[in-house]
């Protein structure tokens, strides 16, 4: 079966509770979707899912532990989420 990766953005920044939080409600309510935390964005977190399962993740937002988790985006590929999450790149600009 085909992967599917769903991007969800929180209103506050997730804890390790929250990510465990998520990862069980996945876990149950979503047949064993996996939680992948997002590198540089501590409100950031993608689920990988199948395809079958994804159209159940972006019917509305997520609550967890009092934050809320809106759906952004969704793709086959985990590179276009992880950008997307951390914000467009400083293209032409020298890092130090």
């Amino acid at each position: 079966m085909s992967k599917r990766y769903v991007l969800y953005i929180s209103d506050s920044d997730l804890s390790k509770e929250d990510f465990d939080s998520i990862a069980e409600l996945a876990k149950k309510r979503y047949a064993g979707a996996k939680v992948i935390p997002v590198e540089h964005n501590p409100r950031a977190v993608i689920l990988k899912t199948t395809n079958v399962v994804a159209p159940l993740l972006r019917e509305g937002p997520l609550k967890i532990r009092g934050k809320t988790l809106k759906t952004v985006l969704t793709s086959g590929a985990i590179g276009n989420l992880k950008r997307r999450a951390t914000g467009p790149a400083d293209h032409g600009k020298v890092s130090q």
